[in-house]
């Protein structure tokens, strides 16, 4: 049995929003190159696996008619229409292009085949690069049951996503493979609202988002405070860190808070978006992760699988608009799924740097992990200020989540 498979699809560069928008399929091309000059598909333990569409029915277990109905109005070549901004479709975050039904469905069909994977035992990991979009809005859930049950809120796209693959992919493993318990971990710097609020009235799904505080980045919500409704309450965490965290206290945050919530919860699989947005790179957002959070990220995640829910992990990726970032953190992500993190050179092969250069007119660095000094970066009296603000959150969450718990 294959330890790792990535899901990918040359047609993942159909959903494209245009040369200026940040979200460009090119952050995929240069995950899949690099993942390829590493050897990683090639091996016992790592291999490919095709993407497919999802169907209409799938869509639905989360995206009501009507949406699913307006999206493939706005998608047909020849549609003349302007936006439809009931549906959060237009201009700006999420503008209308050609086939868009189409190419989210596609993305959509490659989380389902990574759950399928993960779920019949074929692999212990799956990876679907071109998942994790997290924002879109649904207007219904499944219950541990399999029962359809309204969320409250309307279907909508936001945040450069147009379906929420990550909740589809939950309703479908739930549907399809009878799990009672689902862990949801998010770690784009974007906060998993859509995600998150999908499933905001149940406890069959917990959802962990770590994010960069609302207050100073979109969505603009997904506060601590917020922790699930009705029989949901307290299997929603939300955890909104400083700008400009960095390495140290993040990974604090996971050993000390998501990893205790993840064992006990004890769920049936793991599912996780591995934004990379994080990174002190980004043009889009104020965090301060180094390439080496995420190699150590990915181990944590690993361990915790193996700990927590019998090694069953579906990743799906996420955001991150350093292209270069994105390549190189992603395979670290498949490489370890792989087990084969450590074989890893320190270096790049030049054939992808010089791929980077052609594909994004910007020369990467030589080095797979950078480095990064948070008191040179961030001055000394900053430093300090986010190590102790991030403490003082970590034992917000002890205070206000680890009782649901009883940890």
């Amino acid at each position: 049995m294959k330890k790792g498979i990535l899901i990918d699809s040359e047609e993942f560069q159909n959903y494209d929003f245009g040369p200026q928008h940040p979200l460009t399929p090119k952050r995929l091309q240069l995950a899949r190159k690099l993942i390829e000059d590493f050897n990683l598909l090639d091996n016992d333990n790592g291999s490919l696996e095709e993407a497919r569409y999802a169907t209409d029915d799938e869509v639905g277990l989360i995206h009501g008619d009507r949406y699913i109905k307006v999206l493939k109005e706005v998608s047909d070549p020849n549609y003349r229409g302007g936006p439809v901004w009931e549906y959060g479709l237009g201009p700006g975050d999420n503008p209308i292009f050609p086939n868009m039904y189409e190419s989210s469905c596609l993305y959509v069909g490659g989380s389902l085949i990574a759950a399928d994977l993960v779920m019949k035992g074929e692999t212990d990991h799956a990876f679907n690069i071109s998942g994790g979009l997290h924002h879109a809005m649904g207007s219904k859930a499944l219950n541990a049951d399999g029962q359809t049950v309204s969320t409250g809120r309307g279907d909508s796209a936001s945040g450069f996503c147009i379906l929420n693959d990550c909740a589809i992919t939950a309703a479908y493993i739930i549907k399809n493979y009878g799990a009672k318990k689902i862990a949801y971990l998010d770690v784009d710097a974007h906060a998993g609202d859509g995600m998150s609020y999908i499933y905001y009235k149940l406890p069959n799904v917990l959802t962990i988002s770590i994010h960069q505080h609302p207050r100073t980045l979109f969505p603009g919500t997904c506060y601590l405070e917020e922790v699930g409704e009705g029989e949901g309450e307290g299997y929603c965490v939300f955890i909104p860190v400083t700008p400009y965290t960095f390495d140290e206290p993040y990974l604090k945050i996971l050993n000390e808070t998501v990893g205790p919530i993840i064992k006990s919860y004890k769920p049936d699989v793991l599912i996780t978006q591995l934004g990379v947005d994080t990174h002190y790179s980004d043009q889009l957002t104020m965090m301060a992760l180094s390439i080496s959070a995420y190699q150590k990220m990915s181990k944590f995640m690993h361990k915790l699988v193996h700990k927590a829910c019998n090694g069953k992990w579906v990743a799906l990726g996420g955001g991150g608009y350093s292209p270069d970032v994105v390549g190189k953190a992603w395979t670290l992500y498949f490489s370890e799924m792989c087990e084969k993190q450590e074989e890893l050179p320190d270096e790049v092969p030049q054939s992808w740097i010089d791929y980077c250069r052609t594909l994004t007119g910007r020369t990467p660095d030589k080095k797979i992990v950078d480095d990064f000094d948070p008191i040179k970066r961030l001055g000394k009296e900053n430093y300090e200020k986010i190590i102790q603000v991030n403490d003082e959150l970590i034992d917000s969450i002890k205070e206000k989540i680890f009782p649901y718990f009883k940890l």
